[in-house]
C-alpha cells in the first residue's frame, strides 16, 4: 500500500464523541449480546436464543448487510455514523475502513481487522474480556500489488475459519431495525451470497464445505433489536444532547402557534391545528420504523377542556383518536385549559403539560 494510505490514523480516546463513554459501558454492551448466547453446553440465560456465537461482517464481504452494521454500531457506539466525516477525510478507501468481522461467543470475542482500521477500532475493543485480534502486520498489508492483495484476502478467509472453529449454531443479525416486516423471511442461503462466505467453502482453505451446511445458521435480528431499549450513560447522553433539544424545538413550535393565535385573536383554537406540529414531528421521525408500529399507534395529542378527562387521556394514550375540540377565544370570561403531550419518535422521552388559556394571557403549570 502506498505511503499516503499507510499513514497511521489517531486512535486516541479524545476522538470518541461521547463524554460518558467508558470501558465499563462498552463492556456492558458486549455482555448484553453475550447474554443471548449459550455457553456451548446448552446452558444460557433467560434471554438466551439457543445459539453459541454471533457473526457480524461489515462492508463488501457481507454485502453491506444493514443488520450487521447496526450491531457493530451498537457495540462501537455508532462508529460508522458518528465518525463518518472523519473517515471520509482520512483518505482511506471505504473497503479498507469497512474491513471488519466480529464473532462473539459467551466468554470470548474474535475480531478480524486490518492494520489501518485496527487503529480506529482499538479504543472501542481493547478492553473487551478475552478478545483476540486477527490482523496482519503493516509490512504484510500492501494492496497495491496483486500478490499482497491476494495474500490479505487469504488471511481474511483463514481468520473467519479460525474465528468460527468449534461453533455449532451461529446467529446473524440479518435484518435492520428499519426493515419492512414483510422482508423478514430469513433464508440461510442468503448468506451464501456473501463473498467471504462463498470463499469459506473453497477447498483450498479447508473450511469444511459450505458455511450454511457446516453451521446451523439463524437470524437473531429481533433479539438484537431489543438491546437498544437498554439505557446506559452514553444513551442518556444522546437523549439529553441530541433527542431532547429536537423535542424542545417542536414544543416551542406548538406554543408559538398558540401564542400567535391568541395575539391575533383568530376566534377559535382547534385541537387539530395546535397538535399538528407535534404529530408531524413524531410521524416523520417514525418513518422507516416497522418494528413496534402494529395495531393502535400512540401519538402526541392536544386535548381541550372536558376532553382532558382521565378516561379520555387513557383512551388516547392507548391509540384511540382524540375527540374533536376547540376553544372560543371570544369567550374571555371563562379561563380554558388544554393538556398537551409530545413524544420523541426514536427515544423514550415524553413530556406532558397543562396550559391555561385566556384572551389575555397564557400560564404554564
Amino acid at each position: 500500500m502506498s505511503g499516503r494510505l499507510m499513514k497511521r490514523p489517531s486512535s486516541a480516546k479524545r476522538h470518541i464523541k461521547y463524554e460518558t463513554f467508558s470501558q465499563f459501558v462498552s463492556a456492558s454492551r458486549l455482555r448484553r449480546v453475550q447474554d443471548l448466547l449459550d455457553d456451548g453446553n446448552g446452558a444460557g440465560t433467560k434471554q438466551s436464543t439457543g445459539i453459541d456465537a454471533v457473526l457480524c461482517i461489515s462492508g463488501i464481504d457481507g454485502r453491506y448487510n444493514e443488520g450487521c452494521y447496526e450491531l457493530i454500531n451498537y457495540l462501537l457506539f455508532g462508529f460508522f455514523e458518528v465518525r463518518k466525516a472523519e473517515l471520509e477525510k482520512s483518505g482511506f478507501p471505504e473497503e479498507v475502513i469497512d474491513d471488519l468481522m466480529i464473532v462473539i461467543r459467551k466468554t470470548r470475542v474474535d475480531v478480524y481487522c486490518n492494520p489501518i482500521n485496527w487503529h480506529y477500532f482499538l479504543p472501542y475493543t481493547s478492553h473487551w474480556t478475552n478478545v483476540t485480534f486477527h490482523c496482519l502486520q503493516e509490512e504484510e498489508y500492501d494492496l497495491d500489488t496483486d500478490e499482497e492483495a491476494e495474500a490479505a484476502e487469504e488471511f481474511k478467509v483463514q481468520s473467519l475459519i479460525a474465528m468460527t472453529s468449534g461453533c455449532q449454531r451461529i446467529g446473524v443479525p440479518y435484518y435492520s431495525f428499519t426493515s419492512e416486516p414483510g422482508e423478514r423471511k430469513f433464508d440461510k442461503m442468503l448468506l451464501e451470497k456473501w463473498p467471504i462466505i462463498q470463499a469459506f467453502a473453497l477447498e483450498d482453505f479447508g473450511g469444511g464445505g459450505f458455511f450454511t451446511l457446516k453451521f446451523d445458521v439463524s437470524d437473531i435480528s429481533q433479539a438484537i433489536h431489543q438491546l437498544h431499549s437498554y439505557q446506559d450513560p452514553v444513551t442518556m447522553e444522546i437523549l439529553t444532547t441530541e433527542k431532547l433539544p429536537m423535542l424542545e424545538r417542536q414544543w416551542r413550535n406548538m406554543t408559538d402557534s398558540v401564542n400567535m393565535e391568541i395575539a391575533n385573536f383568530n376566534g377559535v383554537l382547534t385541537q387539530e391545528r395546535i397538535a399538528e406540529p407535534l404529530r408531524s414531528f413524531y410521524q416523520h421521525g417514525r418513518v422507516g420504523n416497522h418494528v413496534q408500529d402494529s395495531g393502535k399507534i400512540r401519538m402526541p395529542y392536544v386535548l381541550f377542556g372536558r376532553n382532558s378527562s382521565q378516561m379520555t387521556i387513557e383512551a388516547v394514550e392507548s391509540g384511540d383518536t382524540p375527540p374533536p375540540g376547540d376553544i372560543n377565544l371570544a369567550d374571555t370570561d371563562t379561563v380554558r385549559h388544554m393538556v398537551c403531550q409530545v413524544m420523541s419518535p426514536r427515544s423514550p422521552i415524553t413530556c406532558t403539560r397543562t396550559y391555561f388559556v385566556s384572551r389575555l394571557f397564557t400560564v404554564d403549570t
